[in-house]
């Protein structure tokens, strides 16, 4: 059976631009899908703690407490390996992700889960899914004198083809704080998900 999962990391709740986006892609995907299982994880209103040492060594033990933090991390795995499709909203804070976002792959990513280590360098154990990342920006970033700011789109193609996921597509709303910019960009984003 098909899962798709949906992350958001915003922290603005109702106004955030990437939870839209992410919205409509959930409200098509169920439209076209309406058999498949659709997670929705909000990471901006019921985030992950940060990764502890704790947490790692006992993510990996073959014997994991029932402690809080271990079970939200194995169930967040969880999501991820059982997925076929993830949908991840990646809005730009300071040139880079929401920390609860980068906590959450600190989450996902463990050796003998999501990835392994091999004679020739890590190999990524999530081959075969795909994933949206809808980023959103004050700012123009895809192009011109600002693009070297970007860290998100190479952040987010590095960890998930790390993690083996190599069909990435980024829908991208830009110039949220240039007036009418951002906009267009949005309508035309929100008219890009029905062909999804």
């Amino acid at each position: 059976m098909n899962q798709y999962l949906y992350v958001k990391s915003s922290i603005l709740g109702a106004g955030s631009v990437t939870s839209e986006v992410v919205d409509a892609i959930h409200t098509a995907f169920l439209a076209a899908n309406p058999n498949a299982k659709h997670i929705v994880r909000d990471l901006g209103s019921n985030p992950l703690p940060h990764l502890s040492a704790a947490v790692l060594g006992d993510v990996r033990s073959e014997t994991p407490s029932a402690n809080e933090a271990t079970v939200a991390a194995l169930t967040a795995i969880q999501e991820v390996l059982e997925s076929n499709t993830l949908v991840i909203a990646a809005p730009m804070y300071n040139f880079g992700v929401p920390s609860n976002l980068k906590a959450w792959f600190d989450h996902i990513a463990h050796p003998g889960k999501t990835f392994q280590y091999t004679a020739t360098g890590p190999e990524g154990l999530l081959k075969g899914k795909n994933a949206i990342v809808v980023v959103a920006t004050g700012g123009k970033y895809s192009e011109g004198p600002a693009k070297p700011f970007d860290t998100v789109e190479p952040y987010m193609r590095t960890v998930l083809g790390f993690l083996g996921i190599t069909e990435v597509q980024f829908l991208r709303v830009e110039g949220l704080a240039m007036g009418e910019v951002g906009a267009v960009s949005k309508a035309d984003v929100l008219a890009q998900v029905a062909g999804l």
